[in-house]
């Protein structure tokens, strides 16, 4: 279904979507917030399930005490309580240990010394649950046709790239909207010119990515409520992502990033990540471990020791050029740091749809949510779906129908399965070596769940095994969990 937001010239050009709400729940009172809670707001839940402490701040008319209320959809969850004071025309206050879940209105009022309520104001909306950051290039940032996509979902929020809170729908990410200079600020040469990119970007043809899908998935599994912070941008590398950068702010991707996470409240429960294309050649490619691995202890020092991250494994590109020899390396990089990154953990794509050249299609992003949700809920609420297949053993074996392959798995969630006919694995003589045409059948043993064999017309004495081997190779074995093999290769042969 093709998105359908509405927009006005009268909303200005940032943080469009919800000024209209913010007239029309505050107009009536004096007391003004201007830091610290929004409506539409996830706040980042802490280990207890409750709420880590907030501090709220505005202006006002009067002086006295500052009082909060919290209602939920039909009661009080918590009574008029004391938070903090109000003087010389400022007040604020500290919310803290407020319940996982919502929708959630928190009201704040001022009462004078002679006890009587002098002014009053409303936040709506507002979540208390886990915020994830999407962050990387163009399949995070989401380029799937607006065609079936994800619907909206009460309890996922998103913190847009205008720095403000709305119910996540559909493009996620849009540029245009950001005040920071790393993404459109300094291409747009007029409101008027960032209003119409913004118009374009919501009511185009493209724009579908996995961190709706992603967030609805974990809603049905765990009821918790769930924020996005939309932060990736298409098209861009490892060394524009360089966190030594942080420090520009705005003028850069990590800091643009940072900036949005401080802004939301500066908490999150972890980071899902997609990007390495731009990285697939063959300069920058030799240095991608390394620089995924600086990366991604940026994010645990700058928002936690042991943040999970998780990421996409590089899928398909259709292209002419038959020389993947890099594009194969940055997947077989991405499988190796798998474990070496833990928390986290990696997920496939390589058997996916396309709706264009190299983007993952809006069917294959669910799917990619699909997975990410489940390595989630095994890894941080005992959710029992593994990582997946890994290749666990591969081994020459005889038959009476002459030389074969077998391949064990490890993590495979019940059996390996296909849709039609087993399908990409070669194998080569060396490690560059072009594809040996030796391989005449696959199949997916009965009575070895967790197993593949090659049928081989003739053995080479010296062999390499692969799995997606390529630009654009047809891959379609999974498990039942719709777990992917994973791109790997050359592995010997013993």
């Amino acid at each position: 279904m093709k998105s359908n937001y509405k927009l006005t010239k009268n909303f200005g050009s940032v943080g469009i979507y919800a000024l209209l709400l913010t007239f029309l729940c505050i107009s009536s009172f004096a007391i003004t917030i201007e830091k610290g809670l929004a409506h539409y707001q996830v706040l980042q839940a802490n280990p207890e399930d409750k709420s880590f402490p907030v501090e709220v701040s505005g202006t006002c008319a009067d002086t006295g005490k500052v009082e909060r209320r919290i209602v939920g959809l039909a009661y009080e969850i918590e009574p008029w309580t004391e938070v903090g004071s109000a003087e010389n025309g400022q007040w604020k206050a500290t919310l803290k240990d407020i319940p996982l879940g919502g929708p959630y209105t928190i009201e704040f009022q001022i009462r004078d010394v002679n006890g009587k309520v002098k002014e009053k104001t409303i936040v709506n909306d507002v979540l208390v649950g886990d915020i994830w950051i999407l962050a990387g290039q163009s399949n995070m940032y989401g380029v799937g046709n607006l065609e079936d996509v994800t619907e909206p979902h009460p309890l996922v929020h998103l913190y847009s790239m205008a720095y403000q809170w709305r119910i996540a729908k559909e493009p996620i990410h849009v540029l245009a909207e950001s005040p920071d200079p790393v993404h459109y600020s300094r291409v747009l040469k007029s409101e008027e010119e960032r209003f119409q990119r913004i118009k374009e970007a919501i009511n185009g043809q493209k724009g579908a990515g996995l961190g709706l899908p992603f967030a609805v998935e974990m809603i049905k599994r765990t009821g918790r409520p769930i924020g996005l912070i939309a932060s990736a941008h298409g098209g861009t590398s490892m060394e524009q992502w360089n966190p030594d950068l942080k420090d520009k702010g705005g003028e850069s991707l990590y800091g643009s990033m940072y900036k949005q996470v401080q802004s939301a409240g500066g908490k999150v429960r972890g980071v899902l990540w997609y990007q390495g294309e731009s990285d697939a050649s063959k300069d920058p490619q030799p240095l991608y471990k390394e620089r995924m691995r600086k990366l991604v202890q940026a994010f645990r020092n700058d928002f936690g020791a042991d943040l999970p991250f998780y990421y996409v494994q590089i899928g398909r590109f259709v292209l002419e050029n038959p020389d993947a020899t890099y594009w194969n390396k940055l997947q077989n990089d991405q499988l190796e740091l798998e474990k070496e990154l833990a928390p986290g953990g990696m997920v496939v794509s390589i058997d996916l749809e396309l709706d264009d050249l190299i983007h993952a299609g809006t069917e294959g992003l669910k799917i990619l949510g699909y997975r990410l949700a489940n390595r989630v809920e095994r890894d941080m609420f005992g959710g029992k779906i593994t990582s997946g297949p890994r290749v666990e053993k591969v081994e020459r074996i005889s038959s009476p129908y002459g030389p074969q392959v077998k391949i064990t798995f490890s993590g495979v969630n019940g059996k390996l399965i296909s849709a039609g006919k087993p399908s990409g694995f070669t194998i080569s003589t060396a490690e560059e070596a072009p594809i040996l045409p030796c391989i005449y059948k696959i199949t997916l043993p009965e009575n070895e769940p967790n197993a593949v064999i090659l049928w081989i017309t003739k053995m080479p004495e010296q062999a390499f095994l692969w799995y997606g081997r390529g630009f654009d190779p047809y891959c379609n074995i999974v498990d039942e969990a719709q777990m992917a093999i994973p791109v790997f290769g050359p592995i010997s042969i013993p």
